[in-house]
């Protein structure tokens, strides 16, 4: 099964798992058209299929003016869902999505045009040699312009999807969407960089060049087009594999594993916390209530963490920095990270016994975990956990050579008998 195939199979599997949800909003409507047109596309393109449409039309590269039409439709989609979703209001005026739907239609109608008068209606395409009908006949006018009109209507809607793809995707962080969003964004920039190799291709082609650079265009510009529909598929299965149900048990299951460290540790400073607590061999195993186990847990942590008096100490986060090594923390990460060491610091030390100063504020950090949501909190404590070993180390650093300073206590004055 090659990596077309996969992409194609993964495309129809987001269309199909999205199919109930799609008719009441508009947007959601689009993406999951935007996915439909791209699942066909990809199937037209295996050599099978569109061999067949091709012999049944009579036309030889009527499989490929399809794919190049249903290409524009899916560009058009995709940026009415991306502006809808991101654009700024200027960008989401009703003006602006009827001029895009005015550009589009006129590109559909000018390709179709240049077809029909174009050799490749009634010449089919050498497929050993060359990868497409407008590589092959480079040579004609009305393909140069076919190929021109084509490159500069996906070029544009690319730059404007991979924007505001990027950009929103590093605003959704660590969850799904934003990490589909970010995918996406990959395809759009795989994706200009197909247009750009094809077109010097093309070019080279309407020149006359031939050679090794012509000879190798058709698996290169294959790859390229693989490796955009793969990404794409990627980002569009991402965020609605998530609501699939053995997908999502399967996320419950790695998030209790991934947490069972942090809320141990808990357990042996904050015994009362853990309503039915468990060996690791156990939580390992049993496969039972993963969704109310992992509540369990994420409350249980919350708790813990509450009843202890976060410690604070001068330069903790350049401390974190040098803890983490190579591994650098983005600002938010960073946030957590030094957080999380200041309460590991306090559960270090209510193991000790240490006796809490006075005036210490043992609810300091009471909105580190105080998410949205179940989601929003797991995610927090994932970021917690996977950096669990910075924070280890940084406690220890800090143990073996700073003095800790409960938060919210105060220094004792100096007097006669005070040093």
């Amino acid at each position: 099964m090659t990596a077309s195939t996969v992409a194609v199979t993964l495309l129809w599997l987001a269309v199909f798992a999205q199919v109930p949800s799609q008719w009441r909003d508009p947007t959601r409507l689009a993406v999951w058209g935007t996915m439909l047109l791209l699942a066909t596309i990809g199937t037209l393109d295996l050599t099978a299929i569109g061999a067949r449409l091709d012999a049944a039309s009579g036309l030889p590269n009527v499989s490929d003016l399809a794919q190049h039409l249903l290409a524009i439709i899916a560009a058009t989609l995709a940026r009415y869902s991306a502006v809808a979703i991101s654009g700024t209001p200027r960008q989401r005026a009703r003006w602006s999505a009827v001029r895009a739907s005015a550009v589009a239609a006129g590109t559909l109608a000018a390709l179709t045009g240049l077809f029909a008068v174009s050799p490749a209606r009634t010449r089919p395409t050498n497929t050993a040699l060359y990868s497409d009908f407008f590589v092959q006949y480079a040579a004609h006018p009305e393909v140069i312009a076919y190929w021109a009109i084509l490159a500069a209507y996906l070029g544009t809607t690319f730059v404007i999807i991979a924007r505001l793809a990027g950009r929103y995707g590093r605003t959704a962080g660590r969850s799904a969407l934003g990490s589909g969003l970010q995918l996406l964004a990959a395809g759009m920039v795989v994706g200009l960089t197909y247009l750009a190799y094809a077109s010097s291709v093309v070019a080279a082609r309407a020149a006359g060049v031939q050679g090794p650079f012509i000879r190798t265009a058709p698996a290169i510009i294959q790859a390229l087009f693989g490796a955009l529909i793969v990404l794409v598929a990627a980002g569009g299965v991402l965020p609605a594999a998530q609501h699939w149900p053995l997908v999502r048990q399967a996320g419950f299951y790695r998030s209790l594993r991934m947490l069972y460290p942090v809320w141990a540790g808990l357990c042996q400073a904050v015994p009362g916390i853990a309503l039915d607590p468990v060996p690791v061999w156990a939580d390992r195993l049993d496969p039972r209530d993963l969704r109310m186990r992992l509540y369990r847990r994420v409350i249980e942590i919350r708790d813990g963490y509450m009843a202890l008096c976060p410690v604070d100490v001068p330069g903790i986060e350049d401390t974190v920095r040098a803890a983490a090594g190579r591994h650098r923390l983005s600002a938010a990460d960073a946030a957590t990270v030094t957080t999380a060491t200041r309460l590991e610091l306090a559960r270090r030390a209510e193991l000790r016994g240490d006796v809490r100063a006075a005036g210490g504020a043992p609810h300091a950090d009471k909105d580190f975990t105080a998410g949205t949501d179940l989601d929003s909190e797991v995610r927090l404590l994932r970021v917690v956990a996977a950096h669990w070993a910075t924070i280890r180390l940084a406690a220890e650093t800090i143990e073996h050579g700073a003095r800790m300073t409960p938060v919210g206590s105060r220094t004792a004055p100096a007097g006669p008998n005070r040093p």
